[in-house]
């Protein structure tokens, strides 16, 4: 037996894959917004890393053969079948792990996407399934987005990255707003409409106070249109 081996780990308890797959392919990707700038076309911006994919073939053998990796305590290809789609439609994460013994394992919480199970001929009751997990990230109370601000004087757009609190991400409309401290028209609309476009109406409804939707200041109480 080698030191590679892959592992699924729920409810405490963790499940050695009998057949080790011959690559794990690991797709991570950047996120990148594009925006378009006057007079300087358009410039790009990372905002974050999007979740990791990995994708792998696996045997689950009929029998214990010579190769198999679990042979002290070997479950057949309908054990596992049925524990993989049993996680898969509880939409719940579970563990997934990939260990070579030397370094740079794969540990994380992960989703799985799809399972694709063939059986091929003159191997009947072998099963070879392919896997699609996608990375699961837990998130708290607490996080971070990044939220589009656009100038309304030069129609230049740019991302700011605020912290927000989970409850408060969609405050609830009670009719007015305090200006605070870095508001912008835009941002506020954005909070309440969830588009920043709708600026507008919240400057309609407060012309007495709003001369330039460019210029609001913090103490400010603006009427916050339903």
């Amino acid at each position: 037996m080698s030191n590679y081996a892959v592992f699924f780990q729920k409810d405490n308890m963790v499940y050695k894959l009998p057949v080790n797959p011959e690559q794990i392919d690991t797709s991570s990707v950047q996120a990148i917004e594009k925006y378009e700038i006057l007079k300087l076309g358009q410039i790009a911006i990372p905002t974050h890393m999007e979740l990791s994919e990995y994708s792998f073939e696996v045997e689950l053998p009929k029998e214990a053969y010579h190769y198999v990796e679990t042979s002290g305590d070997f479950k057949d290809a309908d054990f596992y079948l049925n524990l993989f789609m049993e996680w898969r439609d509880s939409l719940e994460p579970v563990r997934f792990i990939a260990s070579n013994g030397i370094g740079d394992d794969i540990n994380t919480l992960a989703l799985i996407e799809s399972l694709d199970i063939v059986e091929k001929a003159g191997e009947e009751c072998d099963k070879y399934v392919s896997f699609q997990l996608l990375e699961y990230r837990e998130f708290g109370k607490k996080f971070m987005v990044v939220e589009e601000v656009q100038s309304l004087s030069t129609g230049t757009t740019k991302a700011k990255k605020v912290k927000v609190d989970k409850e408060q991400s969609n405050p609830k409309n009670n009719g007015s707003y305090t200006v605070q401290q870095s508001d912008t028209l835009w941002a506020i609309a954005k909070k309440y409409y969830g588009n920043g476009a709708k600026y507008t109406k919240i400057a309609d409804a407060n012309k007495d106070k709003i001369k330039n939707p460019s210029l609001i200041y913090p103490g400010q109480k603006l009427v916050i249109p339903s």
